[in-house]
């Protein structure tokens, strides 16, 4: 099968998104499908980069480090037909994900999409924002979707909030996998020693984008009282992204600034090491779908502390392989944290548990629910099956609603 993939996120931009499509895309090669990816052009170049159709984009969109893709691009169009694919799937429901769709609409080709992200959560990263971008990007979304032919879910929370929106298509939980073949091997003493510690010493890691929807200064707040309690234990950060100036600013603030260490982003078995040489994981994002850098962190062996959030509790099994916290309680969380860090006993025991978690919802798994979903889409598609002008229409709608309400509220 030839497959067409369309995202707003791909390399070199580094995050969850294009770390899930990458493994998917290769994934499925693996299977003998052929997948092409049609992605934003970053102004760099991607070593060994085969089957990738960058397209012409707006970088450093907003002062960040996301590249706007130009969706109506004639050049996308073209590349497209040259792919002749049997299958469309769409990442993302703005901008290249609408060409993706309309694509598939005008060759007859099915459209699946994987709703990765709460956009809702992330117009911070917009230059104009407020109530009415919020509303609107959540009802677009729910449009979007019930143009496509199939929806995937990463988590049971995804779908049960796009069914409460009003998506009617058929939507499957399929959850994103780890690559477990990259979690072979690794060496558990050779990230202590990069930052300069003992093996004796305790690590508290994190890894991810350095970015406000992260939550990553209740990491800190958790730490500085970690810290009192255990003179050895270290709190590394792994990653880069727009917080990270004002992050570093907050550490060197802390009375514990000397044992908060920014190790910059690490790929390959700089990463792997993170994982296995690390003592527990901690993460606080109320933003993700998919706890994806959650699960690679249990394929490595490392048992979680994690608040409870959508995507998350999915993969978290509490006192299993690791602990899930709620209501953003920072007082569990370190209470948590401060078990593992006492217990070496039970991070053991949680990271066996962690282990065969990870095996549980490997890639390959994966995989085969995705090309399943496939031919469910083929032999289902409504090629007719589309709106237009959806963000002109959501925004008709919400001024729409908003002089009723004024109308109704002058009335009253």
């Amino acid at each position: 099968m030839n497959v067409a993939f369309f995202t707003n996120n791909y390399k070199p931009f580094i995050g969850g998104v294009p770390i899930a499509i990458d493994n998917l895309a290769n994934a499925l090669r693996k299977r003998n499908h052929h997948v092409h990816i049609f992605a934003p052009d970053y102004g760099e170049p991607v070593e060994g980069e085969t089957d990738v159709i960058r397209t012409w984009s707006i970088r450093n969109f907003n002062d960040s480090q996301f590249a706007l893709p130009i969706p109506l691009a004639l050049d996308t169009y073209l590349a497209f037909n040259d792919v002749k694919a049997d299958m469309v799937h769409v990442h993302h429901p703005f901008l290249l994900g609408m060409s993706g769709l309309n694509a598939a609409r005008a060759e007859k080709v099915p459209c699946v999409f994987t709703y990765h992200t709460q956009y809702e959560k992330y117009i911070h990263y917009l230059p104009w924002g407020g109530d009415m971008i919020q509303e609107m990007t959540a009802n677009i979304a729910t449009r979007f979707a019930n143009s496509c032919d199939a929806v995937i879910a990463p988590s049971t929370d995804i779908r049960t909030m796009l069914q409460e929106r009003g998506v009617d298509i058929p939507i499957r939980v399929i959850p994103t996998g780890v690559d477990l073949a990259r979690f072979r091997g690794g060496n558990r003493t050779a990230f202590k020693a990069k930052l300069g510690l003992k093996d004796s010493d305790l690590v508290m890691l994190f890894v991810s984008r350095l970015a406000k929807e992260k939550n990553i200064g209740f990491l800190l707040k958790a730490f500085e009282f970690l810290a009192e309690q255990f003179p050895n234990l270290h709190f590394a950060i792994v990653g880069s992204g727009d917080e990270e100036s004002a992050l570093k600013q907050e550490a060197a603030a802390s009375h514990a600034a000397g044992r908060i260490l920014f190790t910059g982003v690490l790929t390959g078995r700089d990463l792997l090491n993170a994982y296995k040489g690390s003592d527990f994981f901690a993460f606080s994002s109320h933003s993700e779908t998919q706890g994806m850098v959650v699960l690679e962190a249990m394929a490595g062996g490392c048992p979680v502390v994690a608040l409870d959030a959508p995507g998350v509790r999915d993969v978290i099994q509490n006192g299993q392989n690791g602990f899930l916290i709620q209501n953003n309680d920072l007082e569990a969380f370190c209470q948590a944290a401060k078990e593992l860090a006492g217990n070496k006993d039970l991070r053991d025991r949680l990271g066996q548990g962690a282990l065969q978690r990870a095996k549980e919802m490997s890639l390959a798994q994966t995989a085969r629910h995705v090309e399943s979903l496939y031919r469910y889409a083929t032999a289902h598609q409504h090629p007719d099956r589309v709106e237009r002008f959806i963000i002109a229409r959501e925004f008709l709608k919400y001024q729409f609603n908003k002089i009723s309400a004024l109308v109704t509220g002058l009335i009253a």
